[in-house]
């Protein structure tokens, strides 16, 4: 999921910067906003897929993780058995 939240981040990137071109050499104004909305289109896609890295790597860490507020009650050792 890393890589399609990396992925999606360079696309709008790119998107804004071709955005940014169009706008300054062509003025178009509907190419310009097509561009950005493709650019907002990746960064929300870029934000779902880094919410289901974090909810996938939470999910991992819970099983592995020790439960340090319900440990087993330890015995000490005996002193009597000496």
């Amino acid at each position: 999921m890393r890589t399609f939240q990396i992925v999606f981040c360079i696309l709008a990137c790119l998107c804004v910067t071709a955005a940014a071109i169009v706008g300054a050499f062509l003025r178009d104004l509907t190419v310009v906003l097509c561009l950005l909305l493709a650019a907002v289109l990746f960064g929300v896609l870029m934000f779902i897929a880094r919410a289901r890295a974090n909810d996938r790597a939470e999910r991992t860490a819970e099983k592995d993780r020790p439960d340090f507020m319900n440990t087993p009650a330890q015995t000490p050792p005996d002193k009597d058995k000496s």
